[in-house]
């Protein structure tokens, strides 16, 4: 059976926000990396930083990425933004709200939580 797209959604520019390939026009985020080697962070059990200043892709890309770690299976990659913490002076509360943002993510794609 084909599946027929809404011809009445038309993708656009965005500049507010993580972009959707299936919504925005965008250039595939993992291109403009070219040579990071970010499986290898993986596999070696690596911490790595993005940092760029705003609206440079760096949302887009890491939901990007998550998507296609996901898709193999062998992993999860969870991605969960600490944006609601900003205010937040009690540790504790800070790590609740990652927590119940882990979970939420979980949720989402099926996913058993930890206690």
């Amino acid at each position: 059976m084909e599946v027929i797209k809404d011809m009445s959604r038309r993708r656009f520019f965005n500049t507010t926000g993580p972009c959707n390939p299936e919504d925005h026009y965008m250039l595939p985020p993992e291109d403009r990396l070219v040579g990071a080697q970010l499986h290898r962070y993986i596999k070696d059990q690596l911490y790595w930083v993005l940092h760029a200043p705003r609206q440079t892709g760096k949302t887009t890309f890491l939901q990007s990425w998550a998507r296609e770690i996901n898709a193999d299976g062998k992993v999860v990659a969870c991605y969960v933004s600490v944006e609601d913490c900003q205010g937040v002076t009690e540790r504790e509360e800070a790590m609740f709200a990652i927590y119940k943002d882990i979970c939420d993510f979980a949720g989402l794609a099926g996913l058993p939580v930890p206690s």
